[in-house]
């Protein structure tokens, strides 16, 4: 885990990492064959749509890709972005609380949003994370954990 580690101070470890969910793909795949059914009736335009949804699963796996989330011994650490990054480091003596929010859909299939809500930073909800209650259990211990030490 790239940023993640990088982020490391001297004596932290990664408690847990977190990736987004498959379903993530769900919208280009399901354009994708949509795109190849047109195909079926008109290959110029179909083409054109297929190339269209190649495109956009493509992108899909760069962002799934390129987004790193983990929970380490001080801090929640999150990066989004390939080349332009975006970052959020908050430490867990500053975290006031984590929020999940599933759908149906994401109850069935695991997957959700989840906001970390802290000082000093603004809540930035992480989407379509894969299996949102044990990362935010994992925050929770992790917090924990720093208590019982401090």
């Amino acid at each position: 885990m790239g940023y993640v580690s990088d982020s490391l101070g001297p004596g932290e470890e990664i408690v847990h990492s977190a990736h987004l969910h498959w379903v993530v793909y769900a919208r280009p795949i399901m354009a994708l064959l949509a795109a190849a059914v047109v195909a079926g009736f008109s290959a110029q335009v179909g083409g054109i749509l297929v190339l269209a949804a190649l495109v956009w699963l493509g992108i899909a796996w760069i962002i799934a890709r390129s987004t790193e989330l983990g929970v380490t011994t001080r801090k929640v650490v999150g990066k989004w972005g390939l080349v332009a990054r975006s970052t959020i480091e908050q430490r867990l003596e500053k975290v006031d609380s984590i929020s999940v929010d599933q759908g149906l859909l994401g109850r069935i299939l695991n997957f959700g949003d989840v906001t970390v809500h802290g000082t000093g930073v603004n809540a930035t909800p992480v989407r379509m994370i894969a299996d949102p209650i044990l990362f935010r259990r994992k925050v929770e211990h992790a917090i924990e954990a720093r208590r019982d030490v401090g």
